[in-house]
């Protein structure tokens, strides 16, 4: 009996503590986030994250903390709380593959625990907010860094992939034959008729029973990072190497979006043209970056499934299964205007998209681990009340078991929810003796170099964060 106490005293308190998930815990940063209130945004997420240093959890709350200070126009804080995701991600992508066990614990308990080590869009976007935080301070060396780290992230995006769908079924692997409770058949839970009706609503053909060849077959880069990185090293090229990678990365950018970009197309023209001697370097021109609305949050759906396990009374148990919530509140253009005449935007990232597609190729993984997690579970639960007999103690085992499902089942719903929806780019040549009027604001640049002006704005009805900066070395970008 005394056994029997202590179990239940374990689920309860296990339980409590897995209450709490990345979408609950960020609820108040992403209130003020999306007013446009980012000093009180800001002062949220670092409540969070200075209790997350080397956590489970610290590389999201680094990257959240990152991007609100970085919109905060607190760049030293951004660069500092980037600069510790970075650390984050070298460490774990030089871990051995000892890892797995980790991920097999997570499966045998919950996945939510298991260490977040990003995805293919947030090492993309660390590296992207870092280069631009280090050209507005004028760093353009650690620019550098950050752009050609950025060119290994985008290029090694399907490998790093492929190798986190083949640890998960290591890791499904290894949990089944740890496991030694009951015997489960996950396959036959996932054809069920009405199992797949539930899926097919949330995910529609994203769902696929069969995981047996799970492949990362998706495209996963992000054009707007091979603008970006194009832009910096035409403006700011050491050697020829330089030049025909900026040509380089306007090419491969430009594919991405089926060669349907202007603003690609012109850049790529330009930068031949640098390659090739045509010009010295390029000028007079001004280009407008407007990261609008907010990424997808990740929720979680509840559904009653059957666990076919070798035991006759395991009854249907609840589980939770992560799906993505657009965020659908932006502003799809933004006013822009040169004596009275409209600015066209290209759009050159779609984020909800690339969030999406890399989604979606986890997806089969997530639902299978998911059903094994809660299956050991029902299968120890089972086990323990057998063992005690079907008197009270059964009883209490199986109140005990069923509250530790319930709260212990939540689905995995960290995800970079301080990500932009769309970010699209403007290119205009910078009128002589005349203002940018952007949404109501008159900006005078100078005509003598390219100009960036930053456009921010989280929610239709939000407030607009305006900055500007250049390729001009410290000394002269005041002039």
């Amino acid at each position: 009996m005394c056994k029997l106490v202590y179990f239940c005293i374990c689920l309860s308190v296990l339980a409590l503590t897995g209450c709490q998930t990345h979408t609950s815990q960020s609820h108040d940063m992403r209130v003020h986030w999306s007013a446009g209130n980012t000093a009180n945004a800001e002062a949220k997420i670092s409540e969070i994250s200075k209790e997350e240093t080397d956590g489970t959890d610290a590389l999201i709350w680094k990257l959240e903390e990152g991007a609100v200070a970085r919109a905060n126009g607190n760049l030293e804080k951004s660069v500092k709380a980037f600069s510790h995701a970075q650390s984050l991600i070298e460490k774990f992508e030089n871990e051995p593959e000892t890892s797995i066990s980790e991920e097999t614990q997570a499966i045998l308990t919950n996945q939510s625990y298991i260490t977040y080590k990003g995805y293919a869009y947030d090492k993309i976007m660390l590296s992207v907010y870092q280069a631009l935080n280090h050209i507005e301070q004028k760093k353009f060396d650690d620019a550098s860094v950050d752009l050609k780290r950025l060119e290994f992230f985008q290029s090694d995006a399907e490998r790093a992939n492929q190798k986190r769908i083949d640890n998960d079924q290591k890791a499904i692997a290894d949990a089944k034959k740890k496991n030694k409770t009951a015997s489960y058949n996950t396959s036959r839970t996932l054809n069920n008729q009405q199992v797949a009706s539930v899926f097919k609503k949330y995910y529609g053909d994203a769902y696929n029973p069969d995981t047996s060849a799970q492949q990362a077959k998706a495209v996963y880069v992000n054009p707007f990072a091979y603008w970006l990185a194009g832009l910096y090293f035409a403006n700011r090229p050491l050697d020829a190497s330089d030049k025909n990678r900026a040509t380089d990365m306007f090419r491969l950018g430009g594919e991405m979006l089926a060669n349907k970009s202007e603003v690609f197309a012109k850049d790529f023209k330009m930068a031949e043209d640098l390659a090739n001697g045509k010009i010295d370097k390029p000028t007079n021109l001004t280009y407008i970056i407007f990261e609008t609305g907010s990424a997808p949050i990740r929720n979680q759906f509840k559904i009653n499934l059957p666990i076919y396990i070798v035991a006759r009374n395991v009854p249907h148990i609840s589980m939770n299964f992560p799906y993505l919530t657009k965020m659908q509140s932006h502003t799809p253009e933004l006013n822009v205007s040169i004596q009275g005449k409209q600015i066209k935007f290209d759009t050159l990232a779609d984020i909800d998209a690339i969030v999406q597609r890399e989604f979606d190729s986890h997806l089969p993984m997530v639902i299978t681990k998911t059903i094994i997690s809660a299956s050991v579970k029902a299968g120890t639960q089972y086990a323990i009340a057998q063992s005690v007999g079907d008197g009270w103690e059964g009883l209490a085992v199986n109140i005990a078991g069923s509250i530790y499902q319930s709260l212990m089942n939540d689905a995995d719903l960290r995800t970079w929810t301080t990500l932009p929806k769309y970010i699209k780019v403007a290119r205009i040549e910078t009128p002589l003796n005349a203002t940018i009027n952007i949404d109501g604001v008159a900006l005078k640049l100078p005509t003598d170099r390219v100009n960036v002006v930053l456009a921010k704005k989280m929610n239709a009805n939000g407030k607009l964060i305006l900055r500007t900066f250049d390729f001009c070395d410290a000394s002269k970008s005041t002039k």
